[in-house]
């Protein structure tokens, strides 16, 4: 049996009266520098200015999350009191057993309706090494909705009359309008070895294909190297030959970003959490004139690749840091604070917002798109071994895009590396025939 925290201890580490020095526990967080952070930080002062909480952040770039998560959390103590895993890594860390139960802190929270379910990855079975709602243990708690949606010029879309394209032919043919190297680029692509697995879903996912059979049910069965897997990758070369940038193979998050910020792409497809920067007038040349759209469709129609973060508490920390580690994170999530969220430049978590008054204002209007992809939005490695999967399909991918190999070649040589390591951790799996 679990401890479960008594609730008098949450008065012991509250502000008691009006004027009095905060009497809980300095808490320390582990997060990513990204596009949305600076929405997050300035939502973190508010809440230690509401409260007299203090919050310290360890700030780190995308790669280094991973091992700093697990030092943390393998220590005899933990170094953060709340860490926070991407979809990339999430179930990895999901399964370690290290992450404290939300309801042993405190058994009557229950996550707001309100909050969107991103495929419920809040719960965890360990028994099936899976997302499940019913039977998982509450483990997480969403603090960052990411998913990828279409950028585009909407200022140049209206000059030519132009409207979001429905299909990725639509794309190219909007694009070609714009395609100007190396004044404007059409279309830029994130196809760089770290991430290109991620940028490359909503090709992949629109086309019927995946790396797996049904992660859901257990079936870990490879089909990373099937027909819609290489008619996906075949239009994701398409897009790049005809309308992309050359280099897309060396082109990161980072990049991308700043094609879009500084005028030289028409569009992108890229994590909404881009989106505060596109009307900072420090940090953009397009203030205004971006729009946000729901992702070109293929034959299975519209898709998007799930990059939501979620929030844990670890077990290795004191029982009175989780209780304000929690108390913080039950307040980020309340509809109130999430418009404030929203308004300081982050990714709301909230699908109860998206079709708010809110998002008719134009400075929101990314939120429409925000909830479109939202819903079509796909989990690309749902599995314990999801960051060696994900690094197995980042080499080849990259490998194909930089035409080291041909698609058949990638598409096989991954497989065949996907089939080995589902093979060893003893994963009902299987694999297609070579391609």
């Amino acid at each position: 049996m679990k401890k479960i925290i008594s609730t008098i201890s949450i008065f012991l580490f509250s502000i008691t009266f009006v004027g009095e020095v905060f009497a809980g526990p300095k808490l320390t967080m582990l997060i990513n520098q990204s596009p949305w952070f600076d929405g997050f930080r300035k939502t973190l002062e508010m809440y230690e200015e509401e409260t007299g909480a203090s919050i310290e952040l360890d700030v780190n770039p995308y790669p280094a999350m991973s091992e700093k998560i697990r030092n943390s959390i393998r220590a005899p103590e933990g170094i953060y009191d709340i860490v926070i895993t991407s979809t990339e890594f999430m179930s990895t860390y999901s399964d370690s057993g290290e992450f404290r139960n939300i309801n042993d802190i405190d058994p009557n929270y229950k996550l707001d309706p309100g909050i969107c379910s991103y495929q419920n990855t809040s719960y965890w079975n360990y028994d099936t090494q899976s997302y499940d709602p019913v039977n998982g243990e509450f483990i997480g708690i969403p603090v960052n909705g990411n998913v990828q949606v279409l950028y585009y010029r909407r200022d140049l879309y209206e000059e030519k009359g132009l409207t979001p394209p429905k299909t990725w032919d639509d794309l190219i043919a909007n694009a070609a309008v714009f395609h100007n190297p190396p004044q404007m680029y059409g279309m830029i692509q994130r196809a760089e070895r770290s991430s290109v697995t991620y940028n490359f879903g909503p090709y992949m996912f629109s086309h019927g294909g995946a790396v797996y059979k049904d992660p859901a049910n257990g079936d870990f069965s490879i089909v990373f190297n099937s027909p819609e897997v290489k008619a996906a990758m075949e239009a994701y070369l398409k897009v790049r030959d005809t309308v992309g940038h050359p280099n897309a193979h060396a082109i990161g998050q980072g990049e991308m970003i700043q094609y879009l910020r500084t005028g030289k792409a028409a569009h992108a497809i890229a994590v909404i959490a881009a989106w505060g920067g596109m009307d900072d007038p420090n940090k953009s040349a397009v203030i205004g004139k971006m729009g946000a759209a729901l992702n070109p469709a293929g034959p299975m129609g519209s898709a998007s690749s799930l990059g939501h973060w979620e929030a844990h508490i670890p077990k290795n920390i004191p029982d009175e840091n989780a209780v304000e580690a929690l108390d913080f994170l039950k307040w980020l999530v309340t509809k109130e604070n999430q418009i404030k969220y929203i308004e300081n430049g982050a990714v709301p978590v909230r699908c109860d917002l998206i079709d708010s008054p809110m998002a008719k204002q134009d400075e929101f209007r990314f939120l429409e798109a925000l909830g479109q992809n939202s819903d079509v939005a796909q989990f690309i490695a749902p599995n314990v071994e999801a960051v060696e999967s994900t690094s197995i399909t980042n080499l080849y991918l990259n490998k194909i895009v930089a035409g080291e190999v041909s698609i058949e070649e990638g598409l096989n040589a991954a497989a065949e590396e996907l089939y080995q390591l589902l093979t060893k951790a003893g994963k009902k799996t299987g694999k297609l025939p070579d391609l």
